[in-house]
């Protein structure tokens, strides 16, 4: 999913502030910040994402590895 804003640069925001347009300056700076932090929640989901799921897979062979230790222990399966 994309978000749909004008796309400012930072030298919006300080030709902006020359100029003397706050409400302008405001409108880029905001824009500015949102992309940044859509980016950023984005990263993390990927991150936590792989995380999770790297988990689970260690888990599922850590008890992979318990059930061939119970099968040499007694000698059958468990």
């Amino acid at each position: 999913m994309e978000v749909d804003t004008q796309h400012y640069e930072l030298s919006d925001l300080v030709r902006y502030s020359y100029e003397g347009q706050p409400a302008k300056v405001q409108d880029v700076f905001n824009e500015l910040m949102m992309g940044r932090m859509y980016d950023a929640i984005q990263q993390k989901k990927v991150e936590v994402a792989q995380n999770f799921f790297g988990q689970q897979q260690a888990d599922a062979e850590e008890h992979d590895e318990d059930q061939h230790e119970e099968e040499d222990e007694d000698g059958q399966s468990a």
